[in-house]
């Protein structure tokens, strides 16, 4: 498929995702203006709405994290999406086949990069299958008992896909040579791993019972191997790294089986061992992170799949610190948190095996919401018949609900813990107040800094000023409009219908005399150079000036998918800003004013420079004719 084929189908496969529809099913937007606004749900958006839709451009930016673009790029950041995935996830949705090939520079390289993604798929498949078969053969018997003395039984194994890599340099090499794969596809994949004179070896060469990290599509994208072998000097679990197609930040596992539970929450653990155990006994709800700490994207991932979890980490020091951690950051993303509290110091796995499964669930049912669990973390702390004790307490306690958004919720908890410490609960509700004002001047304070900090890095490659920036900024905005009719032709009598079509009362005219804001700039000498502050407005006029060429503009989200993909934020934010102007044309005036201003400017300068009086003096006699 030629490249305008292809820039044609994404065009209808945009055109096609509502994308009011596609976010709404992310948060809840609500009208403002023409736009609409939402709590992001790309970041811990969690105060006042920053993600800005538009209906009308299909367009969306968040002036919180700075994400923004059409419906694909919303669905590649939401969904953990690549470019190509995001697409077809789409096409899928309004029910359009991907095409078979395309071509064309950077829309080449993703073809490309794809293609690789899909190679890394199939390899580590290869991989899994040969982990798992390995447990049925005699190299295999040592990970086949260890499975056995940890009491995993044979469907729970096939499951998920358990499988055992025997000590041995190469084996894996020699077994993906045979079935024609390349070093080079099993280093890119994390399977194996280079010396320093350039060859290679397996990654787990130490014999390691093997899990197979599933995506929420299927695919295996890694592995984790935990050792067998006691008293050695080697990390007990170790995973294959990240790689083209594994991001341990945006994964869970034991999430392909888990999304499918319908109990409407998550077990998070800690471990491999501990999401097969709950499986195994019946709980068909239990993920795990990949051996990092929970990250928003995480709780972004759990979010999406039930709205609430059941925090079940290990009681000692390091299991509660990441315990407060994963709960604040479930909590920040609008999921309903608890923290499950295994008793004796014993871990899921353990326990259900001490006292089953039944006694399992009643734990789970007696689970504290987060609020409570750090409330009581703190009350661990003092001694409550101390006054100074007591009035620390209330500091801490005061922080923790100062967090809590919702009235009634956080009433409920400054009543009750009002009643325990003798206290008025206006007095303590007080205190909340002070806190929450506290902690939201400090994020300003967090926010000032970082806008000023965007400031100067933007301000950093501009030129001509700020207003030529804003100029150059909002005069793109303009263009980005569908075609409007010219004034000449208004003048005639015509009542313009619907402003970018060419209908003119009722009727469809294909000779209408159309002008947009691009031609507008260039007929006043503005061409794509002349956008001097920032390399996106360069970028983004050099686009909007070559398809003004093909006489009629696309919709801001068609611009978008012309555009680089790193510039998709940017760009967005610009398009969506146009300040609700109603006469685009007219309101162009002004930009164009300015910049044709500032290109006199630079050209004045440039003539003084370089001696040549004839240019200085032509461009003074232009500026005095502006000003008449």
């Amino acid at each position: 498929m030629a490249n305008s084929d292809f820039q044609s189908f994404l065009d209808e496969v945009v055109m096609k995702n509502d994308i009011v529809d596609i976010i709404s099913g992310f948060t809840t937007l609500k009208r403002s203006g023409n736009n609409m606004m939402g709590l992001c749900p790309l970041h811990n958006d969690k105060k006042s709405p920053s993600l800005s839709v538009s209906p009308d451009k299909q367009i969306f930016h968040c002036f919180g994290c700075g994400a923004g673009g059409s419906v694909i790029q919303f669905i590649e950041a939401a969904m953990n999406l690549d470019f190509m995935d995001a697409v077809k996830y789409l096409a899928d949705r309004v029910h359009m086949e991907m095409p078979a090939s395309r071509g064309g520079g950077d829309k080449q390289k993703q073809l490309m990069l794809s293609k690789k993604k899909e190679r890394l798929y199939k390899i580590n498949a290869m991989a899994a299958r040969y982990y798992f078969d390995n447990l049925s053969k005699p190299e295999g018997r040592a990970g086949l008992e260890y499975l056995k003395k940890r009491e995993i039984t044979n469907q729970t194994i096939r499951k998920f896909g358990i499988g055992y890599a025997p000590p041995g340099w190469t084996s894996l090499i020699d077994h993906l040579k045979g079935e024609g794969c390349s070093e080079e596809d099993m280093f890119d994949a994390g399977l194996i791993r280079r010396r320093n004179n350039g060859t290679y070896y397996d990654a787990f060469y130490d014999g390691r019972i093997i899990f197979p990290i599933i995506d929420v599509r299927g695919n295996v994208i890694a592995f984790g191997g935990r050792i067998i072998k006691d008293g050695t000097d080697a990390p007990k679990y170790w995973n294959t790294p990240e790689t083209l197609i594994f991001k341990k930040k945006d994964n869970l596992f034991g999430l392909n089986i888990a999304k499918n539970d319908k109990s409407g929450r998550l077990l998070l653990m800690e471990g491999y061992m501990d999401v097969v155990a709950l499986h195994q006994g019946g709980f068909g709800n239990a993920v795990a992170s990949l051996g990092t700490s929970f990250t928003p994207e995480q709780a972004r991932l759990v979010k999406r799949y039930a709205p609430s979890a059941v925090l079940c980490y290990d009681n000692d020091e390091a299991g509660k610190k990441a315990t407060m951690r994963a709960g604040d950051i479930l909590f920040d993303a609008g999921v309903k948190v608890r923290v499950l509290t295994v008793t004796n110091g014993k871990d899921p796995d353990e326990f259900i095996k001490n006292k089953g499964s039944d006694m399992f669930s009643v734990l789970i049912e007696r689970a504290e919401p987060l609020i409570e669990y750090k409330i009581n973390e703190i009350r661990e702390k003092y001694n409550l018949n101390d006054v100074d004790d007591k009035v620390d307490f209330t500091g801490e306690v005061s922080a923790v609900l100062a967090k809590v958004k919702n009235p009634a919720q956080r009433e409920i908890y400054v009543s009750k813990i009002a009643d325990e410490l003798k206290i008025s609960a206006s007095g303590l509700m007080a205190a909340v107040r002070e806190s929450e004002r506290s902690i939201g001047a400090a994020e300003e304070r967090r926010n000032e800094v970082r806008r000023t900090r965007e400031t100067y890095r933007r301000q950093g490659t501009q030129s001509g000023g700020r207003g030529v920036w804003q100029a150059e900024r909002f005069l793109l905005s303009l263009m980005s409009d569908a075609e409007v009719v010219t004034a000449d032709f208004v003048k005639k009598g015509a009542v313009v219908i619907d402003v970018g079509i060419n209908r003119v009362d009722g009727k469809i005219f294909g000779d209408v005399d159309f002008e947009n804001v691009v031609k507008k700039a260039a007929k006043s000498g503005i061409e794509p150079a002349d956008f001097v502050s920032d390399p996106v407005h360069q970028r983004l006029a050099e686009l909007m000036f070559e398809l003004s060429k093909s006489g009629k503009m696309p919709e801001a989200a068609d611009i978008i998918s012309r555009c680089q993909p790193e510039d998709a934020g940017a760009v967005s934010v610009i398009l969506i800003n146009d300040k609700s102007t109603r006469d685009k044309l007219a309101a162009s005036s002004q930009p164009i004013e300015i910049l044709v201003a500032a290109k006199e400017k630079r050209l004045r300068i440039k003539a003084d420079q370089s001696g040549d009086d004839a240019e200085l003096y032509r461009l003074f006699e232009k500026k005095k004719e502006r000003k008449l």
